[in-house]
């Protein structure tokens, strides 16, 4: 080969390099340090007096690791709402301006939402309604 043609092959490759590459995805998919840990909430009640029969959510736990959370009811469990205390895992699929979106075995739709406010975490799904969550000690 001829110093010309080691040349023309050089700045083939050097011009053709970034067509042939393809880029990494930008999407970040790691649930941020301050959301991460133990969750819990206390029951919920319709009316008072607070008694088991008008509990309309009971007590709640929620494990936030790097990119999954899961979440588990805790508790008395009303008979007629198809809860279960099974753990339950969803994955972080996006984290943009402070609110990370979750996809998986979610509570009560498919998609869910995990936003800081202050020393509280909002548990937020998707066709609205959130659950305002507390660390656990």
């Amino acid at each position: 080969m001829t110093f010309k043609q080691v040349g023309v092959s050089l700045l083939t490759l050097v011009v053709l390099a970034p067509v042939m590459t393809v880029p990494a995805s930008a999407k970040v998919k790691v649930i941020p340090k301050a959301m991460r840990g133990t969750w819990v909430t206390k029951p919920q009640y319709n009316k008072k007096p607070h008694i088991k029969k008008n509990m309309w959510l009971p007590s709640m736990k929620l494990v936030v690791y790097k990119k999954t959370a899961k979440w588990q009811m805790k508790g008395y469990l009303p008979s007629d709402t198809g809860y279960d205390h099974k753990i339950h895992k969803i994955n972080a699929f996006q984290y943009s301006k402070d609110i990370v979106t979750l996809h998986g075995d979610a509570l009560f739709t498919k998609w869910n939402f995990l936003s800081r406010q202050g020393k509280k975490l909002d548990f937020g799904q998707q066709m609205g309604g959130d659950i305002i969550m507390h660390r656990a000690k």
